[in-house]
């Protein structure tokens, strides 16, 4: 249709004026919701009592403190310390713009083990991981946390029966290091490698082949797309947080293209050994017997999603393929960043006490091997000094500034012993890396044999309100004595085959806002020994 000049049809006008105020709609909105948690902390009389970790209540300060959170955590975070610490009975407001709720409460060490302990219908962990990591889309579809089949499946296979995957798992790490290390070896005997890449080259093959079994453990585009999706899923999850409620089902599926793709090339190499267990797992019920399946956490899923009360959903290869990916994601990241920190913190070790401490470790190995159970369970839990120094680096180098997230669920909200009281909604948390760096907590900085000297002998898994890297509580990690464990043979294996070069300066980290991953672009030098 033809317009003559100068002039507008009335449903172009009409047309126009609905796009221009759709427009305006949508940006109101979207204003709104990140204005929102700087509303209600500065105006809100829920929030009226509490003391801000800096400066005074009001709208002007929450956006400066927030924009510090993200351009300048380290600092921001040992001031609001500070803080916490020396009142040792009060709750703290910071902004916090990437949580679930803009803000967080910050508590004090004396404070953690109460709201810990509470049930899940007062103070909610599983809220705050739903609300902050977004399942509907991070995970393609909430029942994947509304209805955890993972997390007994984790508790039952990765601690009650841990032992009787020991063997395959030592057997697939020694597979993997050779495949990885050895290629990379100069004429001399020595190599440079990216500690980091290394890493995440074994352990993810090792790890999964508990996780995904053979032979998705030795298929490396299958072991790519689920590193890629753990590294990459929680920062899906900050993005979607930024775009308003009624937008997600429109936005959100554009913003992870990328884990689509990685989901994708997962259940192109997993929906077929899927859909072969399952058949064995039907053809064994239609004849009344046990199944016989492979020894590892897909197969736990197949049987788990088969039983549930949900089977009409949790049933499907797909929903298998999201529940492979969750369990990556559980274990991936983290399992590469505690490695690559014991390798740092092990090598920028003063002269002396770097001979030593290799010394010691060596020691203990050869020992505990030599005692007629090598690479067992067993051996692994007697490996006292390694525990030390395993324990003592994720002391050190915590992944992020806060922990112990939690939700306050009660509608009459929360009040501690002492009096505090806590709105329902809000956000709980706290000061993780302050605490174990505190020097009245582990006085001496980092100290190889702090808990062979302590004389509760903590491990690598005791958790406690001083020591929060897995968690406290009912909520914690329940795979924590798998991961000490593969950190341990991983430990072994490289302390055995190789010398690492000392370096005069550990490399630095690198902040992503509030976490602090070790540096990915550090190479270090490794000689393979020479062992009569």
């Amino acid at each position: 249709m033809e317009l003559q000049a100068g002039f507008l049809q009335p449903w172009h006008v009409f047309l126009l004026q609905a796009v221009a105020g759709t427009f305006l709609i949508t940006f109101a909105a979207c204003l709104v919701h990140l204005l929102e948690p700087a509303l209600s902390a500065s105006f809100s009389p829920k929030y009226d009592g509490f003391t801000w970790v800096r400066g005074e209540r009001g709208l002007g300060n929450f956006f400066s403190v927030a924009y510090d959170c993200v351009f300048d955590a380290g600092s921001l975070f040992k001031v609001a310390y500070e803080k916490v610490r020396n009142t040792g009975s009060e709750i703290f407001l910071i902004p916090f713009p990437h949580s679930n709720t803009g803000f967080m409460m910050l508590l004090p060490r004396q404070l953690i083990a109460e709201y810990a302990r509470q049930p899940e219908a007062i103070v909610s962990f599983n809220k705050y991981v739903r609300d902050v990591m977004h399942p509907k889309y991070s995970l393609f579809g909430a029942n994947i946390l509304d209805n955890n089949l993972q997390k007994p499946i984790v508790y039952r296979e990765l601690y009650q029966k841990l032992g009787n995957k020991i063997e395959m798992m030592n057997t697939e790490l020694v597979g993997a290091l050779n495949d990885v290390l050895l290629p990379q070896l100069d004429e001399n005997g020595e190599m440079k490698i990216n500690m980091w890449d290394t890493a995440t080259k074994f352990l993810s093959r090792t790890s999964n082949r508990i996780i995904s079994g053979y032979p998705l453990c030795r298929n490396q585009e299958y072991l790519d797309a689920t590193v890629h999706y753990a590294v990459n899923m929680f920062s899906l999850a900050v993005y979607i947080r930024f775009i308003p409620p009624f937008l997600r089902p429109l936005l959100a599926p554009l913003v992870r293209r990328s884990l689509s793709r990685d989901r994708k090339i997962v259940a192109k190499h997993a929906v077929p050994i899927i859909k072969e267990r399952m058949l064995i797992l039907e053809a064994a019920e239609e004849k009344g017997i046990e199944v016989d399946l492979p020894n590892d956490l897909l197969s736990q899923a197949i049987v788990a999603a088969r039983k549930d009360k949900h089977s009409y959903i949790e049933y499907d290869p797909m929903q298998i393929v999201s529940r492979l990916l969750a369990f990556n994601f559980l274990q991936s990241y983290s399992n590469t960043l505690t490695m690559t920190n014991c390798i740092y913190d092990l090598i920028s070790l003063p002269e002396g006490v770097f001979e030593e401490t290799v010394a010691d470790l060596r020691e203990e190995i050869n020992r505990e091997l030599a005692k007629g159970d090598p690479w067992s369970y067993d051996y692994i839990k007697r490996l006292d000094v390694m525990d030390s120094f395993i324990r003592e680096s994720l002391r050190a180098n915590p992944i992020g500034e806060v922990g112990l997230e939690r939700t306050i669920m009660s509608k009459e909200g929360f009040t501690f012993s002492n009096g505090l009281h806590v709105p329902q909604g809000t956000t709980l948390a706290a000061p993780l890396k302050a605490i174990q760096r505190d020097e009245d907590n582990y006085p001496g900085g980092f100290d190889p044999k702090r808990a062979l000297q302590d004389p509760a002998k903590p491990k690598i898994t005791t958790i406690s309100p001083e020591f929060l890297n897995f968690g406290l509580g009912r909520p914690a990690c329940p795979g924590r004595w798998f991961a000490a464990s593969l950190q341990k043979l991983a430990f072994s294996h490289l302390l055995l085959e190789y010398d690492f070069v000392r370096v005069d300066q550990r490399p630095p980290g690198v902040r992503k806002v509030t976490l602090v991953e070790p540096c990915g672009r550090s190479l270090i030098t490794l000689r393979k020994r020479k062992v009569a």
